[in-house]
């Protein structure tokens, strides 16, 4: 790459030679072009090589490396700035970081004096890493006393964000290859090389440039972040496949699900449950809002296929937001944020992937989402997409009632049938009110539910009006409150009774009016035989 410093320079002296007439400024198409030649090449891993002290540090060890914040990029020049991560642990692989300043791109060398060592005794003679293992970015999110970091980019293709107020709870991912396929190996493609535009002092946004590389893929990404109550991130991509995938994943997102209401057997623990996202949203072309609750089966595997055409959006959610659900301070379970995937080109027809998997325990990120277009993308043909993801606390109010809690048992001394109960709310949560708010009229709200396998009875289906159990529930009568609305709580229920040989049932439900209008999210479930 030549630096327009240099092509300036060569005008000012009249040594222009042909090389430099075909000079091109650092710019998104250029990685694109990069990205194409390197798929048209047999794969080639990067071989930068991590001394062993580094690569051998121990968990301890590679936490007592901090980086000094004030030493970020850009640190005192305006709205954002940059820390990096010392490789080491887990995190052996580095990635080349460069900054871009008006078409200028400059490679940013390891420097060791931005961290700090702690206790680590690092040999005479150790070689520094070749590189960073990754950065973050920080702003004034929360306050105008602290920076605080909003964007992490670390592993593989991996990086997470968070809206105002939030921790960090699930990732997303550049591009995912065969993910939870049973039997097939998983391809972990790489962000190797990042490019960061030198921000103007009243930016808003932070965009920065990756180059994705794999053994059947190379890309080009460029994201455009801007921070804030949401923090929205565009993402525009163009990848080139070097030979045929099982499953190419697009906008996939890992998170975790190890219990919730309805998980049976529950584990061994003191909390009621733990999830960073207990919900699966989609908004179809249609504008229909369908919900799928997240389920973890012990030593089961659950795979379901939502084919689609054009769909809106499609969310990851954390929608119990009470403290008393998880009853973990540390954790923050219950601030956890969610986020939602708005396809802008290159998702007209398509698969959602929602993949469940077994786990033992709340470190492992055992909840897989993607986006599998169809047809795939063609070997060597250049795929280009854009969507955009927001980062945020709760998708705003659809004006439906909302599924609010799922949890199925057996009736009363009828260990054959299943009882299914599901918690519709409007609101989902207590909102300040305005004007005179009222609850609907449900007099003559229905449940309406299906049952798609056949050898299975639907014996009852019910409504029950919870709203003002809802309210006594609110400390000190807050659901009296003249300044809250609380939310009006419906729970439909229904009782199912399977043959022996069903071992699984994909059911929905939803509530409609009297003349047959739907005033709910329709609510989508697989049950799974645990006993």
């Amino acid at each position: 790459m030549i630096h327009r410093r240099i092509l300036a320079a060569s005008l000012a002296t009249g040594l222009l030679t042909p090389a430099l007439l075909h000079a091109e400024e650092f710019s998104f198409d250029t990685l694109r072009e990069k990205a194409r030649q390197i798929a048209a090449k047999p794969y080639a891993p990067h071989q930068a090589k991590l001394d062993d002290f580094w690569a051998n540090l121990s968990y301890d060890q590679h936490r007592d490396i901090r980086f000094k914040m004030e030493s970020g990029l850009w640190w005192d020049q305006g709205p954002f700035s940059i820390d990096f991560f010392h490789p080491g642990w887990t995190a052996k692989k580095t990635v080349e970081i460069h900054e871009v300043k008006d078409g200028d791109e400059k490679p940013l060398k390891f420097d060791t004096s931005l961290f700090d060592y702690g206790k680590n005794k690092i040999p005479a003679g150790t070689p520094p890493p070749p590189g960073y293992a990754g950065w973050r970015a920080r702003t004034h999110l929360n306050s105008k006393e602290y920076m605080d970091e909003f964007l992490v980019f670390l592993g593989a293709s991996y990086f997470r964000s968070i809206p105002k107020g939030a921790p960090y709870g699930l990732s997303a991912r550049g591009l995912s290859i065969n993910s939870g396929l049973p039997g097939v190996a998983e391809e972990f493609p790489d962000f190797t090389e990042f490019y960061l535009d030198h921000p103007e002092k009243d930016a808003k946004t932070l965009t920065a440039t990756a180059l994705l590389e794999g053994e059947s893929v190379a890309g080009a990404y460029k994201f455009t972040v801007t921070p804030g109550e949401e923090t929205v991130m565009d993402v525009e991509a163009e990848l080139t496949l070097r030979r045929p995938v099982k499953q190419l994943g697009l906008a996939p997102f890992s998170s975790m699900f190890w219990f919730g209401e309805n998980t049976h057997p529950r584990p061994y623990d003191f909390r009621p449950e733990v999830h960073d996202s207990d919900g699966f949203l989609m908004e179809l072309g249609s504008g229909n809002l369908h919900y799928r609750p997240l389920e973890h089966t012990k030593d089961q595997f659950r795979h379901c296929v939502f084919t689609m055409e054009s769909p809106r959006s499609w969310s990851l959610v954390q929608r119990d937001r009470s403290f008393a659900s998880y009853q973990d301070v540390e954790a923050g379970y219950h601030n956890r944020p969610s986020v939602r995937v708005e396809p802008v080109s290159g998702f007209a027809n398509g698969k959602l992937h929602l993949i469940e998997m077994p786990t033992i325990d709340e470190t492992n990120d055992n909840v897989i989402l993607v986006w599998e277009p169809t047809p795939a993308p063609e070997v060597g043909k250049p795929f280009r997409f854009h969507y955009r993801l927001v980062w945020m606390r709760d998708p705003k109010p659809s004006g439906l009632f909302t599924v609010r809690a799922t949890r199925a048992g057996n009736p009363v001394q009828k260990p054959d049938e299943v009882l299914m109960t599901i918690d519709f709310a409007k609101p989902l949560n207590p909102e300040k009110k305005v004007g005179d708010p009222k609850w609907d009229d449900i007099s003559k709200f229905k449940p309406v539910v299906t049952v798609n396998q056949p050898g299975v009875k639907l014996i009852h289906v019910g409504l029950t009006d919870l709203s003002m159990a809802n309210v006594d529930d609110i400390p000190a009568g807050l659901g009296r409150s003249e300044t809250i609305h609380m939310p009006q709580v419906l729970r439909a229920f229904f009782v199912l009774d399977p043959s022996k040989e069903v071992n699984d049932i994909d059911m929905t439900c939803e509530l409609q009016d009297e003349n047959g209008k739907v005033v709910s999210e329709r609510w989508v479930y697989l049950w799974k035989r645990t006993h």
